[in-house]
């Protein structure tokens, strides 16, 4: 290898920071509190509102429901060939 690039020692620091991080990780109240919360709570709750406003959006004529070209005028693009 050439060795063109060198290294930034503090992304170096960063990345050896991130690797050896679950070694020093402990499950307290407060981080238990926080992952019920961040992995339960929110996602449930965005299902709940998601199926809440289903149906409540009306998207009739917002789309385009008839052709613009019948298939006889239609001439493709050369990109799509």
């Amino acid at each position: 290898m050439a060795h063109t690039l060198k290294p930034d020692p503090a992304f170096q620091r960063f990345n050896r920071a991130k690797e050896v991080q679950g070694h020093y990780f402990r499950f307290t109240t407060r981080s238990a509190l926080f992952n019920v919360l961040m992995m339960g709570i929110v996602p449930v709750g965005l299902t709940y509102w998601a199926y809440a406003e289903n149906a409540k959006l009306n998207f009739h004529r917002k789309f385009r429901s008839t052709k613009i070209f019948d298939d006889d005028e239609y001439v493709p693009r050369d990109k799509d060939l």
